[in-house]
């Protein structure tokens, strides 16, 4: 017997159609699976408009769950347990990596929850879904309301990269007299420029990749005030080349794989911060005393917690922040050719779906 709903609820035994990409190792494409789901009492319906393809799409192709963790849409059904006035149908909504974790112990209490033991994300949970496709069942406590001065292709990439380079700037304590150091300009990279000029911070950037011709056109148009030529600077043995510029008091780690961190100590400033964001299998090394005796500190910094990330949305709406973005049909073959960009290191910078644009 099928139950009435309640006026703004689905029916608690209703199921949700949904259509996701996921990648075919058997085919080496990308195809849509389809799920029929209940929606859980404190989760809500999203229609997905637009979606970011960041790097960790790349890592989870090969397990074969539903793509895409930087998810913009509009709320459709709200689960019946969702709290008055939280959610409503037609709000426009983001959701990120993370997707859940217990709620209770000492790291979720303090607001922390991406660190919990108990903490899933994508392609560790809902493995069946993705932000590739036409809709997404989200966990309430883990949606945001997308402020209405950012656009929804705007918005995609801030779910995960914005987030987390907006909270690892927070984690370091960084303020306007910083300089904050950036290696790799990537996604995540030119994003932490962009936020770190919106701090009032002065900006370096260390990238491998000035053998292109508009890397340092595209460095200033950022807003940062130096360029470092890691190629150059693994090279070369000389300790001077740190003397041409400024000393740096937060460096931030968004490239693909941890440089060699001897070769960057030299360019930091007294008592300087290093915060790890790259995701990598290979162990670091770091000359003790060069390390200790300035009184530097290392940090990791992964997702960001709830009010680091509503702080990001309020932030990037106020100073007009605009991710660099190519944007791609959410079909097979605009997916194909997303991926393809993203893998050969060809985007600039972050790469955006659209099922909304003609894109």
């Amino acid at each position: 017997m099928s139950h009435r709903s309640e006026i703004g609820h689905p029916a608690p035994d209703s199921l949700h159609k949904l259509h996701t990409y996921y990648y075919s190792s058997s085919t080496s494409s990308y195809e849509v699976r389809t799920v029929q789901l209940p929606l859980p009492p404190r989760s809500i319906l999203v229609r997905t408009t637009h979606s970011g393809i960041c790097f960790t799409d790349v890592h989870a192709k090969p397990s074969g769950c539903g793509l895409g963790h930087e998810g913009i849409g509009i709320v459709s059904a709200v689960g019946i347990g969702v709290a008055s006035g939280q959610f409503k149908p037609g709000d426009r909504v983001g959701w990120g990596w993370l997707n859940s974790s217990c709620g209770h112990c000492t790291t979720c209490v303090s607001g922390y929850r991406q660190y919990c033991s108990d903490a899933r994300g994508f392609a560790f949970s809902d493995t069946e879904q993705g932000a590739f496709g036409d809709g997404r069942i989200v966990d309430a406590e883990f949606a945001y309301h997308i402020p209405d001065g950012v656009a929804s292709e705007h918005a995609a990439p801030l779910m995960c990269a914005g987030a987390s380079v907006y909270e690892a700037l927070d984690a370091a304590g960084t303020r306007s007299h910083h300089r904050v150091g950036v290696v790799g300009l990537g996604g995540l990279g030119h994003m932490a420029v962009l936020f770190a000029r919106a701090m009032g911070c002065g900006v370096t950037v260390f990238s491998s990749s000035m053998e292109k011709s508009s890397k340092k056109e595209d460095v200033s148009k950022l807003g940062a005030h130096e360029i470092v030529d890691l190629k150059r600077l693994q090279a070369d043995d000389d300790p001077k080349m740190a003397n041409e510029f400024k000393k740096v008091d937060v460096l931030l780690i968004t490239a693909n794989a941890v440089p060699n961190l001897e070769k960057l100590l030299p360019f930091l400033a007294r008592r300087a911060t290093i915060v790890l964001m790259t995701i990598q299998q290979d162990t670091i090394s770091i000359p003790y005393m060069g390390f200790v005796l300035p009184g530097h500190r290392l940090i990791a910094s992964t997702e960001a917690s709830r009010e680091n990330h509503l702080r990001m949305l309020e932030f990037a709406d106020r100073h007009h922040i605009q991710p660099w973005i190519e944007t791609f049909p959410m079909n097979a073959g605009g997916i194909d050719v997303a991926f393809s960009k993203l893998e050969n290191g060809e985007m600039r910078y972050r790469g955006v779906l659209c099922r909304d644009t003609a894109a």
